[in-house]
């Protein structure tokens, strides 16, 4: 196992039995998960579902339980037990201690409630009193109402118009921030008429607290007091509840419901008995040390083995890479997987991808920024780490293209300018272009081997690449030429033997040795964009560089060439990054990688998608 990490071929997932305790099976999966390198997959004719009849109403229960109290419940520190038995068990368990929890809490949680109901309605009256101003109106004679006298608050939507008030009803409109509000005096049985009216405009009563006093000043000093008192008041009651949270760990009875949950989603059906139950599935993890310290560190009763995998299964394919070279995995997840017998390409791309980019994007500073980027947000957006070696191998290319930040005035450069030497600059990106398009040639070749088919791609394969190499020979050593006629007999004779010598195979052979040659051409030159747009990138500096310069002031030649700098970074950058994506892709893969391999799919652990 431990060869396979230094081989191009990629790696087939391990498969794995486990035998545990069927009342640590809930935990024993959840410490599975938590390895990231465990995909579950069952194969026994004895399986089972696992569900007792009554578990899905239990968890009923819980749902209405969390629909009433969930924003009461903590959220970010579920710590589920450690031997938390059966699922039936633990779920009766933890629904316990809610029930528990509940009969305490409800009292607190209703004065929460309404102590939260009245604040808002104070906001309201802040607004409302705000807006009256200087006004002479006694709230405290509003307040207080009488048998023959009812006063009423209402609050309103913006800009809604009543069509009219009862003639008896004295009133006045105010506008607060956010809401108009209407103070209506009268008889009670026109305040009350007033009020199913505005009811179907969408406006609603407040009733004036009876502490309001004379002037709005003062009714403002009442409402701030009652505001504390009430913000003293949550803020025990909140406490209280913490307390309660501790005294029934409510933290451990979630954690138990939410892994019970994500089991019955994740985890359909297993060989189970009365007391035990089977695991089984793959792993990446191949030499299964990681699985066994999981395990033990967590004490579940469970024996884990590695036997042979089942004749039937075809195991998931896992690209066993050190870290340095993790990044460069996207590039084949692209296309698929590599199946057992395909090149896994990601260490080749270690030295390929920054080439090609740094190439195109030449620049020390700019290079800099990119490097910086993907140190800051690789844990943020993995894909960013690309920018590391990226940004490295960009500030190499500047140092030999002399250029910083746009600037090729400020060192020498240690190989040459790109204008002054455009030829130069495309021929190189072709000559590294054959390198790369033999080198997928070459895996082509391996991958035959690989699979016992070496005598057909003798045949036919190894003619073709003969015969790509005497083309490409031939404008320096002009004897080369003589290798076309030979590789065309030796393809030819190729087809003659695959077709069982009949000679009508030749006319499609023809036609599919010049289809191939055309396009092994047109990837070679394909490369010739690296050229190109090393060349773009450097005009692009250049037209930047000479608008500052342009510019005439020292501060405005800063702001150009900083913005400048940053229009290159990012244009030219996804530019650069699509044009690598795709001559990767197109030009090198097309060779040799077909991702007919089946992924590794790892079980996410609670919690995660």
């Amino acid at each position: 196992m431990n060869g396979a990490r230094f081989s191009l071929r990629p790696v087939p997932a391990r498969w794995f039995e486990l035998l545990t305790a069927r009342d640590d099976l809930t935990l024993t999966v959840d410490t599975l998960a938590r390895t990231a390198a465990v995909e579950l997959e069952t194969h026994s004719e004895s399986a089972t579902p696992l569900l007792l009849p009554d578990l899905r109403g239990r968890l009923e229960e819980y749902n209405r339980l969390a629909h009433r109290y969930q924003g009461y419940w903590p959220h970010d520190e579920l710590r589920p037990s450690t031997l938390p038995g059966s699922p039936l068990q633990t779920l009766e368990k933890a629904l316990a201690r809610l029930y528990r929890w509940r009969d305490e809490a409800d009292p607190l949680v209703r004065r929460i409630e309404t102590a939260q109901g009245e604040l808002g309605e104070l906001a309201l009256l802040r607004e409302m009193l705000l807006g009256l101003g200087d006004s002479p109106l006694d709230l405290a004679l509003l307040a207080g109402g009488g048998p023959a006298l009812a006063a009423r608050l209402f609050v309103l939507p913006p800009r809604t118009r009543v069509s009219q008030l009862p003639a008896g009803i004295l009133n006045d409109t105010l506008r607060g921030k956010e809401h108009e509000f209407l103070l209506a005096v009268g008889a009670p049985a026109e305040v009350a008429a007033l009020e199913q009216e505005l009811t179907l405009l969408k406006g609603r009563p407040m009733p004036l607290p009876p502490w309001l006093a004379a002037d709005a000043a003062a009714s403002l000093r009442q409402l701030e007091q009652r505001n504390d008192e009430l913000g003293r008041e949550r803020q025990q009651l909140a406490d209280k509840l913490e307390r309660l949270r501790d005294k029934h760990k409510l933290s451990e009875a979630l954690g138990d419901i939410a892994r019970l949950e994500w089991f019955l989603t994740h985890v359909e059906a297993l060989p189970v008995s009365e007391n035990f139950a089977w695991v089984t599935g793959w792993t990446s993890d191949l030499s299964g040390a990681n699985l066994q310290a999981a395990l033990a560190k967590t004490g579940v009763r469970a024996l884990l083995r590695f036997p042979d995998p089942p004749r039937d299964m075809a195991p998931p394919m896992v690209f066993h890479n050190p870290w340095w070279a993790q990044p460069f995995e996207l590039f084949a997840r692209l296309l698929g997987t590599p199946a057992r017998d395909e090149a896994d390409p990601t260490r080749l791309l270690v030295l390929i991808v920054p080439l090609m980019f740094g190439y195109m994007f030449g620049d020390i500073g700019q290079g800099a920024v990119l490097f910086l980027t993907g140190l800051l947000l690789a844990r943020r957006l993995p894909a960013l780490r690309l920018l590391i070696p990226g940004g490295l191998a960009s500030m190499a290319f500047g140092w030999l293209f002399g250029s910083v930040f746009s600037r090729d005035d400020l060192i020498p450069a240690l190989w040459l300018h790109p204008l002054q030497q455009p030829l130069t600059v495309l021929v190189v990106p072709l000559a590294g272009g054959i390198v790369i398009l033999l080198l997928g040639l070459l895996l082509n070749g391996v991958e035959a081997y690989w699979k016992g088919a070496l005598r057909w791609w003798f045949e036919l394969d190894a003619a073709l690449l003969l015969l790509y190499l005497s083309l490409l020979a031939t404008p320096f050593l002009p004897h080369a030429a003589l290798l076309a006629p030979a590789s065309l007999v030796w393809y030819l004779l190729g087809r003659l033997h695959q077709g069982h010598g009949d000679p009508r195979v030749l006319g499609a052979a023809l036609g599919s040795l010049l289809e191939y040659t055309l396009q092994l051409a047109v990837n070679t030159l394909s490369f010739a964009r690296v050229g190109a747009f090393a060349l773009a990138h450097a005009g692009l500096s250049l037209a930047v560089v000479d608008l500052a310069v342009e510019a005439g002031h020292p501060i405005l030649h800063g702001v150009i060439l900083l913005l400048g700098n940053v229009v290159i970074i990012i244009l030219e950058g996804m530019v650069v990054s699509v044009q690598v994506t795709r001559l990767v892709l197109f030009e090198f893969f097309i060779r040799f990688l077909r991702g007919e391999g089946r992924r590794f799919s790892p079980l996410a652990p609670p919690g995660h998608s």
